[in-house]
């Protein structure tokens, strides 16, 4: 497709042009959904999203580097032979980290705007339903940006896509179904139904919950239409299939201890106040 584009005499990526139009784009229907909220200190938005960006673009290296970490063992067995210079050295950190899993990227942007909400004392449960349809939104461009680049593409197949000039030379020459664009559509698709419950001011406090069980159920069958064999294989299920999987039963098992706990509170305060009654 168009992994690269020249504007003002100066090459981009059309990843990185997606990437930056989903984080606008997330910011803005934060900005505009938040506007009429009373448990949202709005001034903290850009922050929150500022945070979750840095812990995205972190754990999602991280967690590339730990599904391509057999390319540094196999260059660790033979590195007299195949590492010379620094040059190379770099290269190889290149290669095992180079690339970012979305999957590490949820958990780190997670984990990034939880440290800054709790840094400066904020309720957490309010900005999570926040995040909740962010993060859709901003993948929803990001699956566009792959794409445009050729990465993450899908299998062969005859109705398709044809790339000449992927960032991964695999894809090339082959027709290949449009995954990325499938996932991309889906995303926008969540992210309106959330926005609609957030609006309605339903499942609130559960929002983000709703996404993580969506997007695993999404990611687990989207990955049997990908072709690209760099996401990493555990048996017959790929790395995002397997983390999938544990997503979704950890939400499960979160929500049911909630909802449990919850009933013993009800329960806990019906008694408290029929004694106070008596």
């Amino acid at each position: 497709m168009l992994p690269y584009f020249t504007a003002f005499g100066q090459q981009i990526s059309s990843y990185t042009l997606m990437a930056v139009i989903g984080f606008f784009s997330m910011w803005l229907a934060a900005w505009i959904a938040t506007r009429k909220q009373k448990d949202i200190d709005q001034n903290h938005v850009p922050h929150i999203a500022l945070a979750a960006m840095a812990g995205l673009f972190i754990c999602a290296h991280i967690l590339y580097g730990i599904v391509n970490f057999g390319i540094l063992i196999r260059a660790a067995k033979d590195h007299f032979s195949l590492l010379h210079s620094f040059g190379d050295y770099a290269m190889l950190f290149v290669s095992v980290f180079g690339g970012m899993v979305f999957y590490g990227g949820l958990f780190g942007a997670i984990v990034g705007a939880v440290m800054y909400i709790r840094a400066v004392k904020l309720p957490s449960f309010p900005y999570m339903d926040v995040m909740a349809f962010c993060i859709p939104l901003f993948h929803g461009f990001a699956r566009i940006g792959c794409f445009l680049s050729g990465c993450c593409y899908g299998m062969e197949c005859r109705f398709g896509v044809i790339y000449h000039h992927s960032l991964e030379p695999a894809a090339n020459g082959v027709s290949r179904f449009p995954v990325q664009l499938l996932e991309s559509g889906l995303e926008f698709v969540l992210f309106a139904v959330i926005v609609m419950l957030y609006v309605k001011r339903k499942l609130r406090t559960k929002l983000l919950y709703v996404y993580l069980l969506s997007y695993s159920v999404i990611r687990f069958f989207d990955e049997f239409l990908r072709g690209d064999r760099i996401r990493g294989f555990v048996g017959p299920l790929s790395t995002s299939q397997l983390i999938s999987v544990i997503l979704f039963v950890s939400v499960m098992i979160i929500l049911i201890v909630r909802s449990v706990n919850g009933k013993k509170n009800c329960m806990q305060t019906a008694v408290s106040e029929g004694t106070e009654v008596t």
